[in-house]
């Protein structure tokens, strides 16, 4: 999704919503005209209870799966906001390093922001383990590893590599959250409730044609809606959902460490 980019992901949007009112009027109009010769006034009262029973079923199972991609999606953005955090933790912890460990040091972690928030968030590359950040990561454990091993380890090398450990943690939990969690029968669950509930929706008998159209028209873009956003909650790195913003905020610290702030 994040390929679309952000006018992508709108006009996607608007495609949705604009497909499925163009297909629900259409299915208004198509249906009055089958059932104008047979439609008997107790129709309504006929359709009603399955009308009832599909929208309560539909609806359990919408709101679940809403709730669910929320939780995930916050999930994903409180593990960016942790892994930024980890970094700049990192970084001030490199001021009681000595020379040159320091300097390489600070200079694998701004490669490591610097690869996180490149222009691949967000993107199919996004969740490829292979970038620089991995490579960043692995030169940190290096350098701070042969330091230690060469000499007495410190408490500060020895508490660098912890919190080491706990970023490449935090990275590899956001690769996981960048993929899809919702199945494909699911999404067939979805699609498919939502087509019968417009359906039964389209055969309910008013005088006013105009007035079904609108009210069919309204119901299928509520439910658009509603699946576009499980959708975006559902890729939580696409244009219009978690930003690099953290790790932007943790390069300005870096500025600040290396100025003596």
């Amino acid at each position: 999704m994040g390929d679309l980019g952000v006018f992508g992901a709108w006009l996607l949007l608007a495609m949705v919503v604009g497909g499925a009112v163009c297909v629900a009027v259409g299915c208004v109009f198509v249906t009055r005209r089958m059932i104008a010769r047979d439609a008997r006034p107790e129709q309504n009262s006929f359709l009603s209870p399955f009308l009832t029973v599909v929208g309560l079923v539909y609806g359990a199972l919408l709101g679940f799966t809403v709730v669910v991609g929320w939780q995930q999606f916050l999930s994903a953005e409180t593990n960016v906001a942790n892994e930024a955090s980890t970094l700049t933790t990192l970084y001030r912890q490199t001021v009681a390093m000595p020379q040159p460990e320091q300097a390489q040091v600070r200079e694998q972690l701004r490669k490591y922001a610097a690869a996180v928030q490149g222009p691949a968030w967000g993107t199919d590359e996004f969740a490829d383990i292979g970038n620089n950040g991995r490579a960043a990561l692995s030169e940190m454990y290096r350098i701070v590893g042969t330091h230690s091993s060469a000499s007495t380890a410190s408490p500060i090398d020895s508490q660098f590599l912890s919190e080491l450990t706990v970023l490449a943690s935090d990275r590899s939990e956001r690769i996981l959250n960048s993929h899809q969690r919702i199945p494909a029968l699911l999404w067939s669950a979805l699609i498919f409730g939502g087509t019968v509930l417009i359906l039964l929706t389209c055969f309910m008998r008013l005088e006013n044609a105009r007035a079904h159209a609108v009210l069919v028209g309204a119901v299928a873009v509520l439910l658009s809606l509603l699946l576009y956003v499980i959708y975006t909650l559902d890729h939580p790195f696409g244009p219009i959902g978690v930003t690099p913003q953290p790790f932007s905020h943790a390069v300005k610290v870096f500025d600040m460490v290396d100025r003596g702030s």
